[in-house]
């Protein structure tokens, strides 16, 4: 199972908050609300995509299509 799943994608598309974004950190994807992604404990981490960068491409895929996309190019970037 890859790091980013359609649980990530899905909870990320719930958020109302173009400034929500999914990061990995530390092996994990987390999504993360922009009020903490500024903090101490999310520095260095990669961001992968915010909500409102989704939103073009959710309207054309299913969230599961979408994480297998992220958690390929997480791959390719040695994530």
């Amino acid at each position: 199972m890859g790091v980013i799943r359609a649980e990530h994608v899905a909870e990320l598309l719930r958020s109302t908050d173009a400034g929500t974004v999914l990061v990995v950190r530390g092996g994990a994807a987390e999504v993360v609300p922009p009020d903490r992604r500024d903090s101490q404990g999310y520095r260095g981490a990669l961001e992968v995509v915010s909500r409102g960068e989704l939103d073009e491409q959710a309207a054309r895929q299913d969230p599961a299509a979408l994480a297998r996309g992220f958690d390929t190019a997480v791959a390719a970037m040695g994530g």
